[in-house]
């Protein structure tokens, strides 16, 4: 029973210092990319921390098992897919401006708010291929992977969602 236990904590001791590699490596980009997902830096960093959790639960599980940026990423997305499924099934509206800024607050301000309302209207499949080529810089494989689809389908998105933003935005198309 003794080397049970022993075993069970070297496992919980590599998973804690695999998460906190993976903490010290994502944490930032991925609160941001969130941020953005959801237009609540709070409620970005909850379900960052969220994520992580997560990971560590499935790393005390099995520590041998890998886990990427990849999946960080898809999680995060999921998560957020959940909170604004949630959001608008409670019929939770707030204004805009009430909700806060994501963007740049400076000069650019108006800018950022009219590209955040663009942002805002899209879908929520739209939404995650957007932030993930353009904001999150993966390519459309890499997006089509963490969001269990085809990058045919990114491509097809992201053209769909570019040429919505640029009609609410009033570009010429």
């Amino acid at each position: 029973m003794q080397n049970v236990y022993v075993l069970g904590l070297d496992r919980a001791l590599d998973a804690e210092a695999r998460i906190e590699r993976l903490v010290c490596e994502h944490q930032t980009k991925l609160a941001r990319y969130v941020r953005r997902f959801v237009n609540d830096a709070d409620l970005a960093l909850d379900v960052t921390q969220d994520v992580f959790f997560a990971a560590y639960k499935m790393l005390r599980a099995d520590p041998s098992r890998p886990l990427s940026a990849g999946w960080l990423y898809k999680t995060a997305t999921n998560h957020s897919i959940t909170y604004l499924r949630k959001k608008r099934r409670r019929g939770e509206t707030l204004p805009l401006e009430d909700v806060g800024c994501a963007f740049r607050t400076d000069e650019h301000s108006a800018t950022s708010l009219d590209l955040q309302n663009a942002l805002a209207g899209l879908g929520e499949e739209q939404l995650a291929c957007v932030l993930l080529t353009t904001y999150a810089g993966y390519s459309s494989a890499e997006a089509a992977l963490i969001l269990g689809t085809t990058a045919d389908a990114v491509r097809q998105r992201v053209c769909r969602a570019m040429r919505a933003m640029r009609k609410t935005l009033g570009e010429p198309a």
